[in-house]
């Protein structure tokens, strides 16, 4: 990352931010596994961004203090993925978000660029295991096709020495594809900070209610309507009519 940006730091207290969140593994299964329901990107990117407006770097204090973002955290993870944190990670996390905005209000952007640094060598060595799991799995899978020409063979490596089958084994070491499994570095805190949490843009929204913020009670269900005879209308689809 640019030493420019490193050195901002509300830039690299959002970069920070963006680095808890896509490490905070109840968050990132809770969005793997749409729990959420297909809106469980989307709600991610809401999250961050009502921690961005409580922490907005306007003033050494953010408007609400750490016991509050560790309730929230929890019911926010609750209300909208349906995520009992039983681990209580969300008081790890609010610490941390908590300690990166003193630092970076006082100057002092190290803490939250060394969680960046962290995320990022993180995230390539899941994606390297990733590829390297492919790779076994494709082997595995043609083991019985190749016996036989390894049978076949293995009088031919034996005469031609050792020298081809160290550079075997030297080559096949690095699989083809690990290439592309490191993730390419973000140039900058704010390209990082910019970045999508998880994966793609999440799916456009249909036609919903604006999200929950954080600290907001969730919204009350509406109770149905009973007729004078003690029953609720049941509202059927009409059918077409038959031809």
């Amino acid at each position: 990352m640019s030493a420019e940006d490193n050195n901002n730091p509300y830039t690299s207290f959002q970069a920070g931010v963006t680095a808890t969140l896509r490490t905070w593994s109840a968050l990132k299964t809770a969005v793997d596994q749409t729990w959420g329901g297909t809106e469980s990107a989307t709600k991610a990117e809401d999250l961050r961004r009502n921690i961005f407006s409580h922490f907005d770097g306007q003033s050494p204090n953010p408007k609400m203090t750490l016991y509050e973002l560790e309730d929230n955290l929890g019911a926010y993870m609750e209300e909208e993925f349906g995520v009992v944190l039983e681990d209580e990670s969300e008081r790890e996390v609010a610490d941390l978000i908590w300690r990166m905005y003193e630092c970076c209000a006082k100057g002092d952007c190290a803490l939250a660029n060394q969680v960046v640094m962290d995320a990022i060598q993180a995230e390539e060595l899941l994606k390297k295991s990733e590829v390297k799991s492919v790779i076994k799995n494709g082997d595995d899978d043609d083991d019985d096709d190749d016996d036989d020409a390894m049978n076949d063979s293995s009088e031919e490596q034996e005469i031609g020495g050792d020298d081809n089958g160290d550079a075997m084994n030297s080559s096949s070491t690095t699989p083809k594809n690990e290439a592309t499994a490191t993730a390419t570095a973000p140039t900058s805190a704010l390209e990082y900070s910019q970045g999508y949490l998880f994966g793609g843009p999440p799916k456009p929204k249909k036609e919903l209610p604006p999200p929950r913020q954080l600290g907001e009670a969730a919204p009350e269900t509406p109770m149905p309507v009973i007729d004078d005879d003690g029953f609720a209308p049941v509202v059927t689809k009409k059918k077409g009519a038959r031809r």
